[in-house]
């Protein structure tokens, strides 16, 4: 495939335009690049200085063309196995591909006012260009070595590679740079980045993603949909923590029609794995920062033999730290190995295996209280932890898959994977909560929202702490064909494919005796008694097995019109099987059969940059794990997602730009009762009309040379048949920025960038979970809008090695980074740096 790359130069008028979000500016072209022959000329003879590092001859040859605003062609096959010295000075354009192509018996050959990469035996016969097109495409799937915040294509919404600008529904990108520059060391930090997401933290290890106002829990990898039988809650620092082993993070908006089986009205996450290299390349990496942070990683790719027809790539990491909460301590451990291998020319095997340890003490399992026994709001020290000194958990998850490909002649491609994921945790946990074992069994839980005295601060606590031994196995088949076809004299594309997945856990429970008073809380240190006498309390069983078909396809009328249309049938099946000490068996099953789930969509090109869209879906996610009162799942969530917007790609699809409108109807919504299930849960009841409504505009890419931004705005708001809001703890308004800039002339050495958070207002009132022992029903939770800034700083000392400082909530900003869980609050970090040098090769 051919490799092109530019870049085109006016862009401030651009950002402004942009910025302003109106749909009129973005339809009159106000962000078209206008280019003179002349000015391309004049910037072809100019010199400028470059700080390339040496790499593959491929990486170094795009960012040489994207930093020098040209357009070079060439066919990938001549830089396979090609390294290049890199690029350190002033130079011209002829002088800089000179330098970096010397001893590569390849040259840059001038047409027009563009580039060719031809070999230096060719170069004075007749240019021909063969299979190799000029496109104006800079950007791939890949993120890795662009030096971008944005990617080229995603098939994240249908399974066929679209560009963002093409794909009819919102979807954001986290591109490896922008992970790099902002030190997004965790999925977690990845998606409080990333536009319209929020983050909300329910312990010191658990994090519960929302889009909007609704939760996020559908994951794919590598674009392979991840049956979870928790619940789909696969937690940062549980099963996904490291962003080291990811290339991007994307995030598709709204409901997922056609790329997952039990569908969420909210969106899905697609981690996307890093992949061998056609050339060697490394990175070494340390960091030190606050409250003893210490890491380390390592990341080694290239051919494994001297043809290149089998790669490798391995990556590792290492980080151990405490914390801003007392005695809270932790450690990660992260492994990733893969290899590809081609068997033939058009025939591609890949092999992959990664290992996530997390080990941490004084971890808590839950957060702290919000209420008094009064009902007035509890405020502790943001140092403050729930837990026990003695408590622990220990988790560990290993992911294997095997991918098969293959191209025909005419185009096709055929994929199949397999995969399984092996989870383990143990743990001892204990928090300042209250249960009682009621006369038929169930049990009554009581935070320390219900329990603290307001005089005192004593806490009635039932003096027990839990041992869980949990076990997951998952497993899973996904097959697909995709490629083009010819109809009506016009040339489409399709795609179809099933997948099968089943998953199994097992949770076993021991409880054991501690000392249940605390005299004040407030001044609670957490040597809480050592547990004895532990004893067996409950087992849980959970199974899940989910089968998958799905077809869709893109009809392409016109040049400018693009129909999507496309559905999925689902047959889902869950089964729970729980037993307790007192001799109480609480079985529950939900099975959903031949589901179907359509989707639609158009797109229409106002101009070469410009496109709107249109999108419909359909709703069926099965909600095994909301139980109602009588222990027997609720109805599964049903109803209709719509979406419209015009999106923008600009400078060579370099930016893009998205501005959309929504709305979300769904019935049998899962709301919070009050009260509780016969195996003491939270017991849940169907509520039917909820509708959500919103807006979400987003930029991201190089707004001008060698400044890369992520920018987004989101609203949304939810009310119920009676006109009340629901997930009130979601804020309605969202806005995030990232940036990084690479200063010019003397001071290339240096980048500078930063970050920025706002949220609006949120709320929960303890009188929607009764089961807080809170006298008065009137009693609300509300933490008032805030703003945190982050800075970003980089020195290059040499080609090859470089430092960076991070610095968050630079303002010491005093806030919450979770609300609502069962009535309790998690405060976020204090002001916060991080160094980092890495060294590459």
């Amino acid at each position: 495939m051919p490799i092109t790359t530019s870049c085109p130069y006016p862009r401030r008028k651009h950002l402004t335009s942009l910025l302003l979000g109106s749909a009129i500016a973005l339809h009159t072209g106000l962000l078209a690049p206008l280019l003179s022959t002349s000015a391309q000329a004049q910037a072809q003879q100019a010199s400028r200085v470059y700080d390339i590092a040496p790499g593959p001859l491929m990486t170094t040859l795009n960012r040489f063309a994207r930093e020098a605003g040209v357009l070079l062609s060439f066919d990938a096959a001549l830089t396979q196995g090609r390294q290049s010295s890199g690029l350190h000075g002033r130079f011209n354009i002829e002088q800089g591909f000179a330098l970096l192509l010397a001893g590569s018996g390849l040259q840059a050959q001038r047409v027009g006012n563009d580039y060719v990469l031809v070999s230096q035996v060719d170069a004075g016969s007749a240019l021909q260009l063969g299979a190799t097109s000029i496109t104006g495409e800079g950007l791939g799937l890949t993120t890795e070595g662009s030096g971008s915040y944005t990617t080229g294509e995603t098939a994240a919404a249908t399974r066929l590679n679209l560009s963002l600008r093409k794909t009819p529904q919102s979807i954001s990108v986290v591109t490896r740079q922008q992970m790099d520059d902002q030190n997004l060391q965790s999925v977690s930090e990845v998606l409080k980045q990333t536009p319209g997401v929020t983050v909300n933290q329910e312990s010191s290890e658990a994090f519960t993603f929302y889009s909007r106002g609704f939760k996020l829990d559908n994951y794919q990898f590598d674009g392979v949909p991840s049956l979870s039988s928790d619940g789909g809650s696969l937690r940062d620092n549980y099963s996904i923590g490291n962003s080291l082993v990811y290339d991007r993070v994307e995030v598709l908006k709204g409901a997922t029609g056609l790329v997952n089986g039990a569908g969420n009205p909210s969106g899905v996450i697609n981690l996307v794995r890093k992949r061998p290299t056609a050339a060697l390349q490394g990175r070494i990496g340390a960091g030190a920062g606050s409250w003893d942070k210490y890491q380390a990683d390592f990341d080694l790719a290239g051919p494994l033999t001297d043809s290149g027809n089998v790669r490798g790539r391995m990556v590792a990491g290492t980080q151990s730290q405490h914390s801003y909460v007392e005695y809270l301590t932790g450690e990660q451990n992260t492994f990733y190995g893969v290899l590809e291998a081609d068997f033939s020319e058009n025939t591609l095997f890949t092999l992959g295996y990664d290992v996530q340890k997390n080990y941490d003490n004084g971890s808590t399992t839950g957060a702290l209280p919000a209420f008094f026994l009064d009902g007035r709001t509890v405020k502790f020290d943001r140092d403050t932890n729930a837990a026990d000194r003695w408590t622990w958990r220990n988790q560990e998850t290993q992911r294997a898959f095997a991918e098969l490909a293959h191209t025909f002649d005419n185009d096709w491609v055929l994929k199949g994977v397999l995969s399984s994921r092996d989870y383990r945790s143990r743990e001892l946990i204990s928090g300042i909560s209250s249960e009682a074992i009621q006369a038929d069994g169930s049990i009554s839980h009581g935070f320390v929202g219900g329990n603290i005295d307001p005089e005192t601060g004593a806490v009635n606590n039932n003096g027990t702490a839990s041992k869980f031994n949990t076990t997951s196995k998952e497993k899973g088949l996904d097959l697909y064909a995709r490629g083009p076809f010819s109809l009506g004299g016009r040339v489409h594309e399709a795609v179809f494919g099933y997948s099968i997945a089943h998953t199994k856990s097992t949770s076993k429970r021991d409880d054991g005796v501690t000392n249940g008073v605390i005299d004040d809380v407030f001044q609670w240190d957490g040597y809480g008694d050592t547990p004895t006498n532990f004893e067996w309390w409950s087992t849980f069983d959970i199974e899940a097995r989910q089968k998958v078909g799905f077809a869709a396809t893109i009809l392409k009328p016109t040049d400018a019109l693009a129909v999507i249309l496309g559905a999925r049938i689902v047959d889902y099946k869950w089964d729970i099987d729980t037993i307790n000490a007192i001799g109480r068996r609480l079985p529950a099953s939900a099975t959903n059969s031949s589901e179907i789930v359509p989707y639609a969509g158009v797109t229409y090109d106002l101009d070469r940059y410009h496109t709107v869209y249109a999108s419909y879906t359909d709703v069926f996610k099965p909600q095994a794990y909301s139980l109602g009162a009588d222990g027997k799942p609720i109805d599964p969530l049903t109803g209709a997602s719509y979406e419209i917007g015009i999106k923008g790609a600009y400078f060579e699809n370099r930016l893009n730009a998205s501005l959309a409108l929504f709305e979300l109807k769904q019935d049998n919504f899962a709301v919070l009762t009050g009260g509780t299930t016969p195996s003491g849960g939270s017991a849940y009841r169907a509520a039917q009309g909820v509708t959500t409504r919103g807006v979400e505009l987003e930029v991201n890419g190089e707004l001008m040379k060698d400044l890369q931004v992520m920018a987004g705005y989101t609203f949304a708001e939810s009310h119920d048949a009676d006109d009340q809001r629901v997930a009130t703890n979601q804020p309605q308004h969202l806005l995030k920025l990232a940036t990084n800039y690479r200063l010019q002339g003397d001071w290339h050495k240096f980048t500078v960038g930063g970050n920025a958070y706002w949220q609006s207002a949120t709320f929960f009132k303890p009188s929607d979970e009764d089961w807080y022992a809170i006298d008065d029903p009137a009693a609300k939770f509300e933490q008032k809008s805030y703003a945190l800034v982050g800075l970003v700083g980089g020195y290059d000392f040499t080609r090859n090695l470089k430092a960076t400082l991070n610095v968050n909530n630079l303002f010491d900003k005093h806030y919450y980074s979770g609300i609502g869980n069962y009535g309790t609050v998690f405060w976020g970090a204090p002001r916060n740096l991080m160094v980092n040098v890495k060294y590459s090769f």
